[in-house]
């Protein structure tokens, strides 16, 4: 065989063993992967919900009464004013009770008079408005010494109150060995005086400490939230982590070192002696008003002592019963009237003029159109994510989706609902001022409960879970798509399918978000 022809043999069998190997290579399978780049971006996490706007004032008026409608002084749309007159009955028959019983007032005014005649009319009519006039005096000075009595002790209390709260501090113990401080907010509503001692029996952030003194317990206090201490209305949080295990803080009521201790002694020790002499001061004037008093009753008696005890006291009588009859005709006559209860906009009239209008049922709407706010339902599954002051961005079917308006959350009931077999928190929204915006409308609710400005972030799907560890498939060699797994510390789960990465990772790395096997 020639050389030439032997080499034609070797190229033929390294072209068969090439496409045998090819055949195996295309029998097996390959893995691609779907990458994505580490970024740098805002993230946000948001709860969605449906409500309605409510108005503040959501009145439905009826009579007490029945009767024809007579007059309806107010239109739909129209803005009223506590008082004001929205609808009324033909009242014709009320107003000639009320007459009536007028009457029957002077009758029986005029018949204690006659009573009392036995001195001249003129006489006891003075000495009558002499025991009236020093009624009044006395009273008013009674009512003056109880509002006095009142003033002084709010005074008083809100002086004890300022020193007790004298700029309170928590002192660290001279062996501390953290740094930790403690800085205390809210204001004390106990009754006494006295300490408290926090201390730390365990090292680190978040470990139980104790407190006595004033009272007693166990509290957890965070770097980041303030934390009740004990039910007088003190809050504490610590400036920093750095606590170890004895290290101990005392709190006193009042912080006899604080600047301003002194000028509230002084106020509230000058709130004491203001208290004592003005009280003096009243009771004085009460003395004097009840000694006025039993000088015009003795007066009136003398004059009347020629009527018999007994026949003044049935005229009396007689008075007390027609004013009486009087009010409850002036009541009548009140029911056949709606009034506005309070201020608000007139937005729904159901009856009109000579219509028979029948009691307790809906006749007048009236709501404050211009102080509004929204209601939804939240599930519990996302309810823990809803606290007071969170934004809340609108849309409303009404008004379309390409309108947006804002708000906060005002209020997160704490018991819950079941709507169709769900647990759900009502939640309440202010809705910031809008003329288009109307009780009623459906309300889309978008409630910002998480963000971080410019984290690290990666889909959710790169991220793996193995042993109570996460991790993220980094790319190592893009052209042979290899690849490694990095531990990292996550954050934030944002909306758009997002997470925040606060460890292991850098931006712009490329990762690995889902392995496809092919053939």
């Amino acid at each position: 065989m020639t050389r030439k022809k032997k080499y034609g043999i070797a190229i033929a069998a390294v072209v068969v063993v090439l496409i045998i190997v090819g055949i195996t290579r295309s029998g097996q399978k390959q893995a691609t992967l779907q990458t994505d780049v580490v970024k740098r971006q805002d993230l946000k996490r948001t709860v969605l919900a449906t409500g309605t706007v409510t108005s503040n004032v959501d009145l439905s008026l009826s009579f007490k009464t029945s009767g024809v409608v007579q007059k309806i002084p107010v239109k739909v749309g129209q803005k009223v004013k506590e008082g004001d007159v929205l609808v009324q009955l033909d009242s014709r028959d009320q107003a000639a009770s009320v007459a009536q019983a007028r009457a029957s007032v002077a009758q029986a005014q005029a018949n204690l008079s006659k009573v009392l005649s036995g001195a001249t009319s003129e006489e006891v009519d003075v000495a009558q408005k002499g025991v009236d006039a020093a009624q009044v005096a006395l009273n008013n000075a009674r009512k003056s010494l109880e509002d006095t009595k009142k003033q002084q002790a709010t005074s008083v209390s809100n002086a004890y109150s300022a020193l007790l709260n004298s700029t309170l501090a928590a002192v660290s113990a001279a062996n501390n060995l953290g740094t930790a401080a403690i800085t205390v907010s809210g204001t004390y509503t106990g009754p006494s005086t006295g300490s408290y001692v926090i201390k730390a029996y365990t090292s680190g952030e978040g470990g139980p400490l104790t407190f006595s003194g004033i009272e007693s317990g166990n509290v957890v206090i965070k770097s980041s939230t303030p934390v009740q201490l004990g039910k007088y209305g003190l809050f504490v949080q610590f400036t920093n982590s750095s606590i170890y295990g004895g290290d101990s803080w005392t709190i006193d009521i009042p912080n006899t070192r604080a600047t301003t201790y002194v000028a509230n002694q002084s106020a509230y020790n000058a709130a004491l002696e203001s208290q004592r002499s003005v009280v003096s001061t009243a009771e004085n004037v009460v003395a004097t008003a009840q000694t006025s008093y039993d000088q015009a009753v003795a007066s009136l008696n003398l004059k009347k002592a020629q009527a018999r005890p007994a026949d003044v006291d049935a005229a009396k009588a007689q008075v007390l019963s027609a004013q009486a009859q009087l009010a409850s005709a002036l009541n009548g006559f009140e029911n056949t009237i709606i009034r506005a209860p309070s201020g608000g906009t007139v937005t729904k009239i159901d009856v009109k003029v000579g219509e028979q209008a029948t009691a307790l049922k809906s006749i007048v709407s009236l709501q404050d159109v211009g102080n509004l706010y929204v209601e939804a339902n939240i599930s519990e599954a996302n309810i823990a994510q809803v606290v007071n002051g969170q934004a809340v961005s609108y849309t409303f079917d009404a008004l379309g989706a390409d309108r947006t308006f804002t708000g906060t959350v005002t209020t997160v009931d704490p018991a819950s609902t079941v709507i169709s077999g769900v647990v759900n928190y009502k939640v309440t929204a202010s809705v910031d001022q809008a003329s288009e915006v109307k009780p009623g409308m459906t309300a889309n609710m978008s409630v910002l409960v998480g963000k971080q400005s410019g984290s690290l972030s990666v889909p959710q799907r790169a991220l793996v879970e193995r042993d109570g560890q996460k991790f993220i498939r980094v790319i190592t060699d893009a052209k042979k798509q290899t690849y490694t797994e990095t531990p990292v510390t996550t954050g934030l789960e944002a909306d758009g399918g997002l997470i925040e990465i606060k460890s292991g990772l850098t931006q712009g790395q490329v990762i690995v978000t889902f392995v496809e096997e092919q053939k």
